[in-house]
């Protein structure tokens, strides 16, 4: 008889068990359906149009004031008329930095300034929304079942499945200064004054190639549609191609010393060393120079790879290497011009004579520091080749991180407009005036891309 009555009991409990674990569902797809209804149809709880007020005194009513009609049906808005809706995914509002891609420095949302801003139009941090934006008559219930549709939204609108993740590759925080100035360039991108939207960014830490390469390889099995933006690649530029490329992962902007491998799937790259090497050799031709001497690290990896690289082009430019120290000597009957070309970092107080020296010097300028600008800026025999513009239209030097990180900015803002579809990338990226980026040059293209200078002012290039 116990027995009987325990077996009963276990009976007993397991179905009000699932008879809860229903409810519980039953309620949840309840306050999605409504969620739904509300922002498809703009009709609330018992088949009651939501009332909304534009611009102070325009009321509407139902499905004149959906929020499908501003954000579409995936929430991540984009332009309607001269209107620009922002992306209200509840996954983007609730984190930090979504804030950026509704047009000012915000707070993330909570449920409480969720419903702040949506019946008053005030955001997380107390900014009025544009007149534009309706204020609506929601009650609590209506609000959650709101906010539990905008965070299903991804897997409940009608998706056409091209939806992408946006990723950043960078080293773990403290282990690279230039690294650690990228990312936080990444992660403020400057709003527009126009409350343009951006696309959101996910940032991936990595403490060594194959930790990036195996965490790439997990963030796919979530999302199979994802691009990776402004990856930090210094030293390690073959392995993350040919991981990409075995991927089928497209990259966009790679922060990279070396231009994009042969059957790479980079987008936008800077011109890299081999472009700026390219771009003095052609330069030199173009001013008659017959002869050049490569100044190089033999116990540098990279400075070997490069001196082999500006051998084979010299020789296409026909122009000679000279093995020796010092050009021929000069004869009566022909002037004998000569560059030098560094591969190793320049001190430029350490160079002795060159003023006097009849030579041309070519520096990449990662192998001109800094510190150099300022020593012997007013020399004429040198040219310094940028994979970027260094000088702003105010005359102000840039620095490595903010560029990229300017171009990154470009690049998410036009996402989040939609005037850029990561499938359909366009011919060039504009950045400024003068300064743009093509989508997969060639090497002798990027080459066109590099800027000379020769000291504090361009040279014509």
């Amino acid at each position: 008889m116990a027995e009987k009555m325990v077996r009963l009991l276990c009976i007993l409990s397991a179905l009000g068990f699932l008879m809860h674990h229903q409810a519980v569902v039953a309620e949840e797809d309840s306050a999605l359906s409504l969620g739904r209804s509300i922002y498809e149809h703009g009709i609330g709880r018992d088949g009651r149009e939501v009332n909304a007020t534009l611009h102070g005194n325009l009321i509407l009513k139902g499905t004149a004031m959906a929020c499908i009609n501003c954000h579409g049906e995936n929430g991540r808005g984009g332009r309607e008329s001269f209107i620009r809706a922002a992306d209200i995914r509840w996954a983007n509002l609730s984190k930090p930095y979504a804030s950026r891609n509704m047009g000012g420095a915000e707070l993330p949302y909570d449920q409480e300034s969720f419903a702040k801003g949506v019946r008053a139009g005030i955001s997380a941090s107390g900014r009025k929304f544009d007149p534009a934006m309706p204020r609506f008559d929601l009650a609590d219930d209506e609000i959650l079942s709101l906010i539990e549709y905008l965070s299903r939204i991804d897997h409940t609108s009608h998706s056409d499945g091209s939806r992408f993740s946006i990723l950043g590759l960078l080293p773990e925080p403290g282990s690279n200064v230039l690294a650690d100035a990228l990312a936080s360039e990444l992660k403020n991108c400057p709003a527009r004054e126009d409350g343009a939207p951006i696309a959101a960014v996910n940032i991936v830490y990595f403490d060594s190639p194959s930790d990036a390469i195996l965490k790439l390889e997990k963030q796919l099995a979530k999302n199979p549609n994802a691009l990776v933006l402004a990856p930090f690649l210094v030293g390690w530029e073959r392995q993350y191609a040919e991981a990409v490329r075995r991927l089928n992962l497209q990259t966009v902007l790679p922060f990279s010393l070396l231009d994009a491998p042969v059957g790479s799937n980079w987008k936008f790259y800077f011109p890299g060393l081999q472009a700026q090497i390219l771009a003095l050799i052609k330069l030199i031709k173009q001013e008659g120079y017959s002869y050049l001497r490569i100044q190089y690290d033999s116990g540098n990896k990279l400075s070997t790879q490069l001196n082999e690289f500006s051998r084979e082009i010299a020789s296409l430019h026909q122009i000679k290497v000279l093995n020796g120290v010092s050009p021929p000597a000069k004869t009566q009957q022909e002037r004998i011009r000569s560059a030098w070309l560094w591969l190793k970092p320049v001190v430029m107080e350490k160079i002795e004579n060159v003023s006097e020296l009849d030579e041309l010097m070519l520096i990449p300028a990662l192998y001109f520091p800094s510190r150099n600008l300022e020593t012997g800026a007013q020399l004429s025999n040198r040219r310094i080749a940028y994979p970027y513009k260094p000088i702003d239209n105010s005359g102000i030097w840039r620095v490595p991180a903010s560029i990229w990180g300017k171009a990154a900015c470009e690049f998410l803002l036009r996402v989040g407009e939609r005037s850029i579809n990561p499938q359909d990338l366009p011919e060039v990226l504009r950045l400024e005036e003068g300064f743009f980026l093509y989508k997969q040059p060639a090497l002798d293209l990027s080459s066109e891309q590099v800027f000379v200078y020769k000291s504090l002012t361009p040279d014509a290039q």
